[in-house]
Order: C-alpha cells, then sequence, then structure tokens
C-alpha cells in the first residue's frame, strides 16, 4: 500500500512538472517578447532609412537636376582657368603681396610696393596717380581719428578671368574719437559702421601694385554712412559730410521720378486696354 501510494505521488509530481514547464517557457516568451519587439523595430527603422538613402541616391530630383545643369553651363571653372594663366605669380603670392600693401597702410609705409603707374580709382575719386594718391591718403590719418579702427578685410581671391588681380571684401568700424584732417575737423564720438564694399588691386609681372580700388559698396541699405563707400561715407557717419551730392547719400533725381511714374503709368494703361479688349 505503501509503495503505491509512493508510486502515484511520484506520477502526480511527475505531470505537474510536465505541465509546469509549458508555463514557464509562456512566462520567459512573454518577458523577452518586449525587447524581441523593439529589435524588430530599430532594424525595420534602419531598413528604411537605408532605403530611402539609396533612393534618394539612385534618383535625385529633378530640381537637382535642373540646378546641376544651370550651373555646368553657367558657372566658370575657376580652378582651370586660374591653371590655365600665364600670368607668373601664382595666386597664394599674390594674395600675400596684396595683403602686405595692405599691412603697410596701402603702401604709404613702403611706396616701393606701389608701381610707377600706379593710379587709385574709388566710385567718386580717382583715378589719381601715385604721388597724388599718398600724399592725400597720409593728410587724413585714419588711425589719429580713429584708434580703434577695424577694417575687417576679408575673401582674399583672385580673379579667374583677371589672374593679376586680387579682390577683397571690407567692413571698417570704429569710433571717432580724435581729430581728423590735422584737427581741421574736432571729433565727435561717433561709431561709423560701414556697409560691405568691395576693393581690389591689380599687379605686374614684377609683383608691383599698378592699381588699387577701394569703396565700391556692395550693399547700401548696411551700416550708418549713408550707403556711402570710402572716405565720404565715413565722414558721412560722423557729421561731417562733404556739400555736394558725390559726397552725400544718393537722392532720386527730377528725370528718375518722372521716368518710373511715366513707366507707371504706361503699365496701368496697358493693363486697362487689355481689360478692353478681353486681354487680346
Amino acid at each position: 500500500m505503501t509503495a503505491v501510494l509512493a508510486a502515484t505521488t511520484s506520477t502526480a509530481s511527475i505531470r505537474a512538472r510536465v505541465n509546469a514547464a509549458p508555463a514557464a517557457a509562456r512566462v520567459v516568451l512573454a518577458a523577452g517578447r518586449p525587447r524581441l519587439n523593439a529589435l524588430r523595430a530599430t532594424e525595420a527603422v534602419r531598413i528604411s532609412a537605408t532605403a530611402a538613402e539609396a533612393e534618394t541616391t539612385s534618383a535625385p530630383a529633378a530640381e537637382e537636376d535642373g540646378v546641376r545643369e544651370f550651373f555646368d553651363t553657367q558657372m566658370v571653372d575657376e580652378a582651370g582657368m586660374l591653371a590655365a594663366s600665364t600670368f607668373p605669380i601664382p595666386p597664394a603670392d599674390l594674395i600675400a603681396k596684396c595683403k602686405l600693401i595692405l599691412a603697410k597702410n596701402n603702401g604709404g609705409e613702403d611706396p616701393s610696393l606701389l608701381a610707377s603707374d600706379f593710379k587709385f580709382v574709388a566710385p567718386v575719386v580717382g583715378p589719381l596717380e601715385k604721388e597724388r594718391f599718398l600724399a592725400a591718403f597720409q593728410s587724413f590719418k585714419i588711425d589719429e581719428g580713429f584708434p580703434d579702427a577695424k577694417f575687417n578685410y576679408y575673401h582674399f581671391r583672385v580673379d579667374p578671368f583677371e589672374p593679376s588681380r586680387v579682390w577683397y571684401d571690407a567692413r571698417f568700424v570704429g569710433t571717432n574719437t580724435g581729430p581728423l584732417i590735422g584737427g581741421t575737423l574736432p571729433a565727435t564720438n561717433k561709431k561709423v559702421e560701414s556697409p560691405p564694399q568691395s576693393c581690389s588691386m591689380r599687379f605686374n609681372e614684377r609683383g608691383e601694385c599698378t592699381q588699387l580700388t577701394v569703396g565700391y559698396v556692395m550693399d547700401k541699405q548696411l551700416g550708418n554712412t549713408g550707403g556711402l563707400g570710402g572716405v565720404y561715407g565715413i565722414l558721412y557717419a560722423i557729421g561731417y559730410g562733404l556739400p555736394f551730392p558725390e559726397a552725400q547719400p544718393w537722392q532720386k533725381s527730377v528725370q528718375y521720378d518722372l521716368f518710373q511714374r511715366f513707366s507707371g503709368a504706361t503699365q496701368e494703361l496697358q493693363k486697362f486696354v487689355k481689360g478692353l479688349t478681353g486681354g487680346n
């Protein structure tokens, strides 16, 4: 009898363990399912991103094709043009010469950097030959009138169409805390913020500067010089604008005003006539 009970108990225990095994497996699977789902989601995102990247790479937008085609025909090959240049001074060396002249106060501290046939050309002033330029430039003494002057030169590059020419930009800022022109103009303590201006230097094959251009404003809406560049803009900003139109902010002429009015009236008349004829 005892043996029968023991056997029965053993059989029941075995059955309980057998039944418990699937349940335990289900618990383990249930616990691991969130991680499995997360891995599947991550892989799906990776596959989706890879497919999108492949689609973008293999099938560029029509707009990109249009842009590429436009610039293939309308943009110059700067590197190729400069490489084909016969000018003996490499672009990097030419830019270095330009910077040296700027460091020497536009050649004022070392006139030998300027060629004998040098000329200065600004939007209004010039052309000035070498001696006249040096005399006029040195008399202004901008460092005395603006001890904190900063010319903010940037974007130096050699012109691929003129390999002997260096272009660069400038945005002068400074505070007028000292007198100008030998004390003729007392300090105003006004700050000058010039608009961006395009400048350039041309060189001969000996590395001498043959032409300096400055003061060509790139955006007259910026700064406080009334849209003027160079010295005229600086003087205007500190209240010493010179008494002639070229040294004052641009104003529309009577002729241009009449032209604009006439053009506007003509366009309105054309619209009116088209309206009467049904657009024909």
